[in-house]
């Protein structure tokens, strides 16, 4: 441990005496305790130990993700020992603690040193809820919801679980849901699971989430294992999936790779060897952002209801401070999100809070498409991709490259249509496009 370090002890109760060198977390540290995230799960049985113990371990690693704010002298990287009560520890070997430690340090470009031990003791899920056939997570979001109408509208009588985040996107997720659900041919239905994290004693949450993408993972698979599903959907697109950084110092953890396939390899291979039997894929990973919303346009979506989804990644703190414009049109995901539904449909219908076609280009609002016009400029090959994240032998690079370059042209188009003849952005614009 290095002076910047902090420890941590995620107790399930929160009434067990916690070592004095550790901070004590529990579940009352969430606003959703155990028994309202049992009542929203909508579970069809008692999930098997090993999920229920996985979900214990995301919910913890997530609430320190959130307790700890990067203060440190990189400005981003902490080193965190953070110990977890499960029910059954001893299937936390050193494989499996490898895993997940991986697992972390490529999500947020932390050091982590997580141990397992006893004292857990679950509730038991209820059998309530009519057996799912296939389970998805579903953000509200262009790409889930794409993936959630294809899925709708497949002429089966199985059960379609949407698993939703309950928090300040509650309204538009189950706005959009309604979207879907005219379309569809078999039941859907949505569960939203609050995780959000109460503030600690200092009175501050760490902005940065990125352990969130695993801990809605490790919900989703919990529901999968009492549903006895087989795989667990994750949708997006190749191009935020693989996440390619921009430029030098959006490397690792700084570009979010929740779903990035190196993430999910270490993922599966953590459930596999906690002796589960779900796996987790991206069915979205060989399309661009154009694709999907072309998708999900030929389900029956419209691009008036494509407009409801929000693809914003500004902190929620910002972005739900204005009244029905969650998507504030500058931001990375903003920018892939206005490429793809031009590409798909001609328009994007979209409410953005700044519309970069009346901003100055120079401010800071514009900086993401300023280092968007620089990547597309630059070449762009195989080298870039394993720049900071391997690739699994399961998702070899040349089944992927095609995709992005098709997505470095859609993105390219996006720029013309955005910026004004006159702008001197336009000086320096040469984009590099495979053929």
């Amino acid at each position: 441990m290095t002076g910047d370090g902090r420890r941590f002890c995620f107790t399930a109760d929160g009434r067990r005496r916690v070592s004095p060198e550790r901070e004590p977390l529990s579940d009352a540290d969430f606003h959703d305790r155990e028994a309202r995230l049992d009542q929203g799960m909508a579970l069809a049985g008692p999930a098997e130990p090993w999920a229920r113990d996985l979900l214990q371990v995301a919910r913890a690693a997530y609430l320190v993700d959130k307790r700890y704010v990067r203060r440190t002298d990189d400005g981003w990287s902490r080193t965190i020992d953070l110990s977890v009560e499960a029910a059954e520890p001893e299937r936390w070997g050193t494989p499996q603690l490898e895993d997940l430690t991986a697992l972390l340090a490529a999500l947020t470009s932390d050091t982590w040193h997580v141990r397992v031990v006893g004292g857990a003791a679950y509730r038991q899920w209820m059998d309530y809820e009519e057996r799912a056939l296939e389970v998805a997570l579903f953000s509200g979001g262009v790409d889930s919801t794409s993936y959630a109408a294809q899925a709708a509208t497949k002429a089966t009588t199985g059960t379609l679980l949407l698993m939703g985040y309950d928090d300040n996107m509650r309204a538009r997720q189950q706005e959009v849901h309604r979207f879907i659900n005219q379309l569809r041919h078999r039941p859907i239905k949505l569960v939203q699971i609050g995780q959000r994290v109460l503030s600690g004693p200092g009175g501050k949450l760490e902005r940065s989430t990125r352990t969130r993408g695993l801990l809605y993972m490790a919900t989703a698979v919990a529901a999968a294992s009492a549903h006895r599903v087989g795989q667990v959907k994750a949708p997006e697109n190749g191009q935020l999936a693989i996440n390619p950084p921009l430029t030098p110092n959006r490397l690792a953890g700084l570009s979010t790779r929740s779903v990035h396939p190196w993430t999910l390899e270490l993922t599966n291979r953590l459930i596999r060897g906690l002796g589960g039997a779900v796996e987790v894929v991206n069915p979205l990973l060989p399309f661009t952002k154009g694709e999907v919303c072309s998708q999900a346009l030929t389900a029956g979506l419209t691009p008036d209801d494509l407009a409801r989804t929000v693809s914003c990644g500004d902190p929620s703190s910002a972005r739900y401070s204005h009244q029905g414009q969650l998507n504030c049109g500058h931001c990375y995901p903003c920018l892939i999100r206005h490429s793809g539904l031009l590409s798909a449909a001609g328009i994007d219908r979209t409410d953005y809070r700044l519309d970069l076609t009346r901003t100055d280009l120079r401010t800071k609002a514009a900086e993401h498409l300023r280092a968007l016009a620089r990547w597309l400029n630059g070449d762009f090959g195989f080298r870039d991709l394993v720049a900071d994240m391997p690739f699994p032998s399961s998702t070899p690079i040349p089944a992927v490259l095609p995709m992005l370059h098709r997505r470095r042209r859609e993105l390219a188009a996006m720029v013309d249509h955005v910026v004004p003849e006159n702008s001197p952005l336009r000086r320096s614009w040469a984009p590099r496009l495979a053929s």
